[in-house]
This record gives structure tokens, sequence and C-alpha cells, in this order.
């Protein structure tokens, strides 16, 4: 991100408890367009409550979280509707963002690799297909800020690999990417940065560099034991 450039997503101190269990805990971070950031932590750890308070599907207990333009998100729900057709799917949701949103449908499906299946009812796909036409729904609206929790679940590596290249594309279309995973391996090279997330906490937030998967969790190991 240019220093003058505005970033795409800024949380201040944000903190979610559920009753008296506190799952996310003071969390600051800012992100740019171009920028790749991988979330890493245990299970537990506020992965994915996190992702769901910076896309607002959860109003943090205290703190804020700002976006700057169009989010596109990729849940553990696929906010998918069984009964109808993957176009179907993808047409009733790009027209919540309009005209060329739906446009973009059949481009999509073949981006993905589902366009000879683009008449087939969601409800006969296999949990990748599915997560495949979930991303192709959070790409709809042209996105500037992409939220991914693990992103590829459900994915071999052909489709793995498709995935690895929309994300390519998005970076260099200055798109900001947050990715909440376990699977480092296959996305590493792909960060900018990597944010270490420990009981809640965000502990540190680290240019990636030249490190490697393994070199990745050394670090985590070493910052949870001192957490």
């Amino acid at each position: 991100m240019s220093p003058e450039a505005r970033p795409a997503l800024v949380a201040r101190g944000v903190s979610r408890r559920f009753g008296h269990r506190v799952v996310v805990r003071d969390v600051s971070l800012e992100v740019g367009g171009g920028d790749t950031l991988l979330l890493v932590g245990h299970n537990g750890a506020g992965k994915t409550t996190l992702i769901r308070l910076l896309a607002g599907l959860l109003k943090p207990t205290k703190g804020s979280v700002t976006c700057s333009g169009v989010l596109g998100m990729v849940a553990h729900n696929s906010m998918l509707y069984d009964a109808l057709t993957a176009r179907e799917n993808l047409s009733f949701y790009g027209s919540l963002y309009g005209r060329a949103a739906v446009q973009r449908s059949d481009e999509l499906l073949e981006r993905m690799g589902l366009a000879p299946h683009g008449d087939r009812r969601v409800a006969t796909f296999s949990r990748g297909m599915v997560q495949r036409l979930a991303i192709a729904r959070a790409l709809l609206p042209d996105p500037n800020l992409l939220l991914l929790d693990e992103p590829l679940t459900g994915l071999d590596d052909a489709a793995s690999g498709t995935v690895r290249d929309v994300l390519t594309d998005l970076r260099a279309q200055d798109c900001a990417v947050i990715i909440a995973t376990h699977q480092l391996v296959e996305l590493v090279d792909l960060a900018s940065a990597v944010g270490f997330l420990v009981a809640g906490r965000l502990v540190a937030v680290e240019p990636i560099e030249d490190r490697d998967a393994t070199a990745v969790m050394v670090r985590y190991r070493e910052l949870a034991a001192g957490a």
C-alpha cells in the first residue's frame, strides 16, 4: 500500500465476548490494497470470529471496524441456496449489486471451472464444487477487499491451483485479501504478511519475507509460548 492510499480495512481495539468468554481481544489491524494477510492460529484461537467481525457479520463488544469500498467474503457456511442452480445463485446474488455483477456470472463460472455445471442444483454439488461456487459468489461485486475463511477446504489440487491463480490476480489488481487458514503450505507464498492469533489476541503482524510454512509455524510457537 502506498503511503497516500486509504486502507481497505481498519480495525481498532476490536473485542468480542460471548457471555463470560472473550473470543477476540483488543485486535487492531490495517490492510491496504494489494496486501494479502494470512491469519494463523490453532483451533479456537479466534480466526473465524475475527473474520466475521471484520465482515460485519458480528458486532464487536468493543472497538470498531471500517471498510473502504466493496467487500467480498467466503465463510464456513457457503451462503448458497441448495435448491437453486449454480447460475441462479450467482444471478440472485449479483442482482443485489447491480447489472454489472449479474453479467459477471458466466465469466466467474468459467473461471472457477464450473461452467459445465451451471444449470445443476447446488444440492447435487460436491463439497469442493460448493466451495468454488462460494468463491465465485464472493467475486461477483468485483471487491477491493476479500475475506476468506479456509478457502481451500474440500478442493483438489487442480481446484486449489485455480484459487491460487485468482488470488494472485486479485493482488495484482490491488485488492486487499485476508485469509484465515491452516493450509499454510498452499498459501504462504501468496502472502505479503502474516498475523499470529493466540487466544484471541493478534500478538504480531509481520511481513512474510522469505519464510515458508515451517518457518511461519516456528514463529507462531515462539509467540504462543511468550503470550
